[in-house]
């Protein structure tokens, strides 16, 4: 008796940067919202916890942010304002938080709203965030050879020999050197592209 094949899933879509996945938002795509939620959990997730409010608050203020950015992402005028905006608006929902407020305010000026001074730790902290942040978008735009190579070389743990990455590669050892130093350029030129901050 011929096994009937299990229907393959759909592979996940891969946009190719935020503009078009903010597009694919606003048009009402299920699974682009999906993504932009899953792109920024982290960044959302770091302002609570540089805050120091417990998992359980930080789920209620990450929710809170995920709305709001769901309302008013048509606001935003900017793709590259995005990561600014979602910082901002984490801040502002958790000095509201820490402040004891039972209600969450509305939102008002999407672009111009900063929320009061943050204490030295916490602005040191998400300062960091942003850096991070900017990075990691940095390099998930290299193409796949830099990518590869950078990853192995600054994020593994350990860090494989060259001779490792060459076989990987499918390069001479003598050429990752000169490639590592072209990767870091455009990753560099991505990073401020990104607005990422100076460290």
């Amino acid at each position: 008796m011929k096994q009937k094949r299990m229907p393959r899933a759909p592979a996940a879509r891969v946009w190719p940067n935020d503009g078009a996945l903010v597009e694919a938002c606003l048009r009402g795509e299920r699974s682009a919202w999906d993504a932009l939620i899953e792109r920024y959990r982290r960044l959302i997730y770091s302002v609570p916890v540089a805050y120091g409010i417990s998992s359980d608050d930080a789920d209620d203020i990450f929710q809170r942010v995920a709305v709001l950015l769901i309302e008013n992402l048509h606001r935003i005028r900017r793709v590259e304002s995005l990561p600014a905006w979602l910082l901002t608006t984490a801040r502002r929902e958790c000095q509201a938080f820490l402040r004891g407020e039972r209600r969450w305010r509305p939102m008002d000026d999407l672009e111009s709203f900063e929320p009061t001074e943050d204490p030295p730790d916490v602005a040191g902290r998400l300062h960091e965030v942003r850096c991070e942040h900017a990075l990691a978008l940095a390099l998930e735009r290299l193409e796949e050879t830099c990518k590869a190579l950078l990853t192995a070389l600054y994020l593994e743990d350990p860090t494989p020999t060259y001779d490792e990455i060459s076989r990987r590669l499918v390069r001479p050892v003598g050429s990752l050197g000169p490639t590592r130093a072209r990767c870091l350029k455009r990753l560099r030129k991505l990073y401020r592209g990104l607005g990422g901050p100076d460290s």
